[in-house]
């Protein structure tokens, strides 16, 4: 018969094997190449390299745009061998003065061979998907759409801005990296959470023999005269690799062998 004193040994190894696969849990997190320390003071940081985006107008417009990542928790070398590369869309909701509201945001990154990038070619983003982000709707302090998901004040006109930015939530709805994303760890103020605070700036720079009235083939630089900036700013979500989970396993086997050993020797001794 399994004695109190061996029972305290069994669950105490069951603990020490969870505490310490626990610990195991890896900082460092790499997907299709992409990878990060969670353990970083700036995690995690999305910080785009460029962004071309389309012109808008007014409601019911499609904005546009495509771009690359250049760094990810402040560092510049994070993709081996590799571009992280995005296309994004989103639709105007309102205007009210110089305040743009968007809603219907969709992000998809993608990994691509390194140098098979082309700032100046849309067409050039293409590759495996890395992860999908949708826009989170919220209100934004100090503007009077509620219902939007990325919010704009405009400097100039809606469809010629300068010196803009714009701000947002977004969520990581799909894609290899969603589990490392999926950190809900950003309020957004009415009760629920997003993954990400989104802050761009951006102006009218049309790219050199393009003109002033932008074209309307997806394919072409000269769709595309705005250029700008952004950033994603939430949490990496620690997911233990399947050797730290083996190891939480095998202590809670322990913990059940002990146990089923117990009672076998207490029907034997007449006690249950």
């Amino acid at each position: 018969m399994l004695k109190k004193k061996s029972i305290g040994v069994a669950l105490a190894c069951a603990l020490a094997l969870g505490a310490w696969s626990g610990s195991t849990l890896a900082t460092p997190i790499n997907v299709n190449g992409v990878h990060w320390d969670s353990a970083s003071p700036f995690d995690l940081t999305i910080q785009s390299l460029n962004i071309r985006e389309s012109s808008v107008s007014g409601p019911g417009d499609t904005l546009y745009g495509y771009g690359q990542i250049g760094s990810v928790n402040g560092s510049n070398a994070f993709c081996s061998g590799c571009d992280l590369t995005f296309t994004f869309t989103y639709k105007v909701l309102s205007v009210n003065g110089n305040q743009v509201a968007f809603d219907n945001g969709s992000y998809q990154f993608y990994t691509q061979a390194a140098g098979s990038f082309h700032f100046g070619n849309p067409a050039s983003v293409s590759g495996t998907p890395w992860v999908t982000l949708s826009g989170h709707t919220a209100p934004a302090a100090g503007y009077t759409e509620t219902n939007g998901q990325l919010y704009a004040t405009i400097t100039g006109t809606v469809s010629n801005p300068t010196n803009s930015g714009g701000t947002g939530l977004v969520d990581a709805t799909s894609g290899p990296a969603w589990s490392y994303l999926n950190s809900n760890g950003v309020s957004d103020g009415i009760g629920g959470f997003a993954d990400f605070n989104l802050v761009s700036s951006f102006s009218t720079f049309p790219v050199d023999g393009c003109g002033t009235t932008p074209t309307t083939a997806l394919g072409n630089i000269c769709s595309y005269p705005i250029q700008g900036n952004g950033s994603l700013v939430g949490k990496s979500v620690a997911v233990p690799e399947p050797g730290t989970v083996g190891m939480l396993g095998l202590g809670l086997a322990f913990l059940g062998l002990f146990t089923w050993r117990r009672r076998k020797d207490a029907k034997a001794d007449g006690r249950a």
